[in-house]
Parts: C-alpha cells; structure tokens; sequence
C-alpha cells in the first residue's frame, strides 16, 4: 500500500482549484437541504449527480494514469453526463447491500448477530471492484460479479487493502466533530478523503492492468508500467 502514499496529495497536484470550486460545491449541497423544496431538487437533479459523475472521472482518469486532479464532467447531455453516474453509483451500493438489508427487513438487528455481520463484510468488500469497474467502463457492466473476481483475484491482498483503507475513512468521518456549523467545515475533510480513495482507486487499476477482453466489455486499459 505504500506505493498508494502519493494518493495524499492528489486533490491539490496540477489543479487545485479544481478542488476548491468541489468544496464549494458540496458546500452548496449541505446549504440546499435547509430549503424546502427547491434545494432537494437541486441536489437530487444536479449537485448529487454531478458529485458521482466527479467522482467515477477521478477513477477513470487516475487509471488512464492522469497524476493530477481531474477536470470537471463535461456536461454535454443531462441524462448521460449527470445521471447515469448518479444511477450507476447508487446501483453499486444496492446490489452490494442488498442482501444486508433484506436480512434487517426479516430480523431484528443484534451485535452478535453473525449472519448480519457477515451479510454487511460481503457488501463492504463488494462495493469498491464493482464501482471501480463500473467508473472504468462508464457502463453498468462494471456490476458483474465475474469481472469483480477476476479483478479481485490478480491482488487480492492489495483488494483487501483498499477495503480498509475505505473503512479507515468510513471510521474517520463518523469520528468527526458533528453539529450544524461544524458538520460544515469538515465536509471539506470528507471530500478530501473521497478525492484521495479515488486515485487510489485508479491507482489500483492502472498499476494491475486490470484490462478486460474487449469482446467482453468493449474496453482495455495499459499499465503505465
């Protein structure tokens, strides 16, 4: 995971403005859910959207072996450049959750519940192959079980390691200091931390060659190495 180290500065390497105007952004995202109406169909139509077409660009670009922070999603169509991302991404953590929610839907919830334990393990070590594959492919043939083996298996130590590295920052942001104000300013840490874990996504792929046959996928994909 050393090798993952230079991840720490990417939101700030080339153009970091870009991260700035990103803060603003999610700033705008938290003030809207204090209007009525309007702002909830801002986030949920445009700012939302446009977050996760962000995000899934900063995989696929740091997989392309692009070193600095991305440029923006062009916004060339609504519906393919906002809210397919939008859709793909909430697709990944249904089906990756999936069977953790139907089991709380039939049982109560107890700590020492094993099957609830392990239904919740299986969704947080789904959930990063199938949404890496899905921001690589820009396709919802990212969600394939198959593909998400065949990924996971050619480093599954370094997999593993990128799944705590997700929990790292899952435990970090439920640590935060909370409140109106404060919940504020430290959305900007958070961001920071998904900026990070997404070139370390694309880090993962690029330095895996984790190329599909294009007969499959229709995309490939060639290490920097």
């Amino acid at each position: 995971m050393s090798n993952y180290l230079s991840s720490l500065g990417y939101p700030f390497r080339e153009r970091p403005m870009v991260f700035v105007f990103s803060v603003l952004i999610v700033w705008a995202m938290y003030l809207a859910l204090w209007a009525p109406v309007l702002g909830w169909i801002a986030n949920f139509c445009f700012l939302g959207p446009f977050m996760c077409a962000f995000c899934m660009k900063m995989v696929r670009q740091s997989a392309m072996g692009d070193e600095g922070i991305c440029h923006f999603p062009e916004l060339e169509g609504w519906f393919e450049s906002l809210f397919l991302p939008y859709v793909r991404t909430l697709v990944c953590a249904v089906i990756s959750f999936l069977p953790f929610s139907i089991y709380l839907n039939m049982v109560d919830w107890e700590p020492d519940a094993l099957p609830a334990w392990f239904f919740m393990i299986v969704g947080v070590i789904y959930f990063p192959g199938i949404f890496m594959r899905t921001a690589l492919l820009d396709s919802f043939d990212g969600l394939s079980p198959s593909g998400w083996w065949d990924l996971v298996k050619k480093a599954p130590m370094t997999y593993l390691g990128l799944v705590f590295s997700v929990l790292a920052g899952v435990v970090i942001v439920l640590y935060l200091p909370s409140g109106v104000w404060m919940t504020f300013l430290t959305l900007s840490v958070i961001l920071y931390m998904i900026c990070v874990l997404m070139n370390v996504f694309g880090l993962f792929l690029l330095k895996h060659e984790f190329a599909e046959d294009e007969d499959d996928d229709g995309f490939s994909i060639t290490s920097a190495d």
